[in-house]
């Protein structure tokens, strides 16, 4: 696995180009792209225009949220998939084939057995499309009640119905994006990841909860990242991890309120030199290897 740099996670933003110099300074061997952006670049101009920096650089990219309406209305579902071509593209050209997506916790229309089967058809149908430029979706969910305050029918905010839900589309390009915070507070552990293969580790956050919180009432802006007097193990989800055999991108996250105060090269600095100390004490090899960044 391999030092990634998530700007999104962190609570920043920036230019593509000043993300990459960033990235480079402090040696994280993966960034997180702004992919909608390079396809207004693209359109702009080429796709090979709008990928030249980020090719020549010496960086894996770690993933990037699919800009796909997967889980909308068939119309617009129909008009994404009409317009994949330069997607697919810039994941072919920067070997880009990490992409992450949220499942939402609630729906409007569907009561949750039908919103799961509403779900196993469209992710079929996406991975299947996604599957010749070779990238793989990880799915993320939301797990906090405060997710969940907006009505409608509960749907997937738990760790085992997100099991379930990868287990049920049956495609190998469709996965989890394995993130810390929201694996405990849906009742996961460390543990727990072994009940995936490490191909289906779509990509991974570290992100701890303050002592003392409570889980049934936890609010997301009480995602900080890791430190000793937090309520997950993170060294111990990386240890689960070497040992499966997980090759992807790991980053650190939080939420984007604790950046208040604080420059986005401190934040930056800060986190890599947490990740550093989380895989070196988690007895990570070569993680600092441009090897490892695939």
């Amino acid at each position: 696995m391999y030092k990634n740099l998530s700007p999104d996670a962190l609570g920043i933003f920036g230019r593509q180009g000043e993300m990459l110099e960033i990235t480079l300074t402090h040696r994280f061997k993966g960034l997180e792209i702004d992919v909608v952006d390079l396809l207004k670049r693209a359109q702009a101009a080429s796709v090979p225009q709008a990928c030249k920096y980020l090719a020549s650089a010496k960086i894996a990219i770690g993933g990037y949220d699919l800009p796909l309406r997967w889980s909308g209305s068939d119309a617009d579902f129909k008009t994404d998939l009409a317009g994949i071509e330069p997607l697919l593209e810039i994941a072919r050209t920067l070997s880009a084939q990490r992409a992450y997506t949220t499942v939402r916790p609630t729906s409007d229309d569907r009561p949750f057995h039908e919103n799961f089967q509403f779900h196993v058809q469209r992710l079929q149908t996406l991975a299947d499309t996604l599957a010749p430029a070779g990238i793989k979706v990880g799915l993320a969910f939301q797990a906090s009640a405060a997710d969940r305050a907006d009505g409608g029918f509960e749907f997937i905010h738990q760790v085992d119905p997100l099991l379930l839900l990868v287990s049920a589309v049956q495609r190998s390009n469709i996965g989890v994006l394995l993130d810390t915070w929201s694996w405990t507070v849906g009742g996961g552990d460390a543990e727990k990841v072994r009940s995936l293969k490490a191909s289906q580790i779509i990509g991974v956050r570290l992100a701890d909860i303050p002592a003392g919180v409570d889980l049934a009432t936890i609010q997301p802006q009480q995602r900080v990242l890791p430190h000793d007097e937090g309520q997950v193990d993170c060294v111990s989800y990386l240890s689960v991890l070497e040992d499966m055999g997980y090759d992807g991108p790991v980053t650190v996250s939080q939420h984007a309120s604790h950046t208040k105060g604080q420059t986005r090269e401190s934040t930056i600095s800060k986190a890599s030199t947490l990740l550093d100390s989380l895989l070196t004490t988690a007895g990570v090899a070569g993680f600092g290897s441009l090897a490892e960044a695939k």
